[in-house]
């Protein structure tokens, strides 16, 4: 089978993104099933949902899909600590407070909205209000309000598509997941004075929600998402992308590093620990590359070679047990 994506139509035939230094675009190697999951969940207007173990290329699938498309890049990593007004709207009592107790001979209270610091969702939903706060543009240029994009510009303009990431989504708190579920719907949101912010009918919005799995989602939660479950790459795919992370770098030592990747993920498995990932993987080839280092054959023998501590460092991550 050979798919050929109708939204997500400025991917080239081979499915790579190719690096481009000049806009700070690191190469990406997407799949058949990608593809597919970016183009459905384009095509229903639904949040995708991304799983997979932690460094597999979930977060950096959302800049990859803004680069290919020329579209605005925004994100939120969430805690257990993030609330649903960080990603919407934040009022800075701090600030109001002390404009409101200040001394100063000319210190007087904005406007309300002056106070108001738009979240992710406001500036995916309706840009051109969210640079001033939601001020009119009188009122913004009278209080110097000007607000810089707080992502990554792919597009020309402010009323650009938009790639919206929400990363890490199972560590947040229960209930944070459901109270997602109106803005994401209806690409809208309460203001604290009574108003509203509603997106735009003809402004594109691409949501991409990422989890590692850690906790479980609420079923009207993944109800309302298309889903994706990236797989760790096999050694052939990790080779495709460390020679396009450096295609100057040598084949052979990439090749190398491949193979130790397997032995670990399957020690890993074995014991029951995280197995490294495709980022530690680039890393690896990173460190390599940049320290001239050679990756040795039989390290059983030299665990005291330089390889053997970058190994140790990069993929396997285990403290190194004294020895007697």
């Amino acid at each position: 089978m050979s798919y050929r994506p109708t939204h997500f139509n400025k991917l080239a035939e081979d499915f790579i993104l190719p690096k481009d230094e000049a806009r700070g675009i690191d190469p990406y190697v997407f799949n058949e099933d990608i593809v597919i999951a970016v183009d459905v969940a384009l095509a229903t207007n639904r949040p995708l949902l991304i799983s997979g173990n932690p460094g597999c290329g979930k977060s950096r699938l959302a800049d990859a899909v803004a680069a290919v498309q020329e579209w605005n890049l925004l994100g939120k990593t969430i805690t257990s600590r993030t609330r649903l007004e960080e990603l919407t709207v934040e009022i800075d009592h701090l600030r109001r407070l002390n404009d409101a107790h200040s001394k100063a001979e000319d210190a007087k209270l904005r406007p309300d909205a002056f106070y108001q610091n738009p979240g992710i969702f406001w500036w995916a939903f309706h840009p051109s209000s969210a640079r001033y706060r939601g001020m009119s543009s009188d009122q913004a240029k009278r209080y110097e309000v000007n607000l810089t994009f707080p992502g990554t510009r792919r597009g020309r303009v402010w009323q650009h598509p938009v790639v919206l990431l929400i990363d890490e989504i199972d560590k947040a708190e229960p209930d944070l997941p459901n109270d997602l579920l109106e803005p994401l719907d209806r690409r809208s949101f309460g203001l604290p004075d009574g108003g509203k912010i509603e997106g735009k009918p003809d402004l594109a919005i691409l949501t991409l929600i990422t989890t590692n799995g850690e906790r479980e989602l609420p079923q009207a939660f993944l109800r309302r998402c298309i889903t994706l479950e990236l797989p760790d790459p096999g050694k052939k795919q990790l080779i495709g992308i460390g020679q396009k992370h450096f295609p100057q770098g040598d084949s052979g030592r990439i090749e190398k590093i491949a193979q130790k990747m397997e032995q670990f993920r399957t020690k890993a498995r074995e014991q029951r620990r995280r197995p490294p990932g495709t980022s530690e993987f680039l890393d690896a080839i990173r460190a390599c590359e940049e320290l001239g280092i050679d990756v040795d054959e039989n390290d059983h023998d030299k665990k005291d070679s330089v390889w053997a501590r970058i190994e140790n460092a990069v993929l396997v991550k285990e403290p190194r047990r004294e020895r007697g």
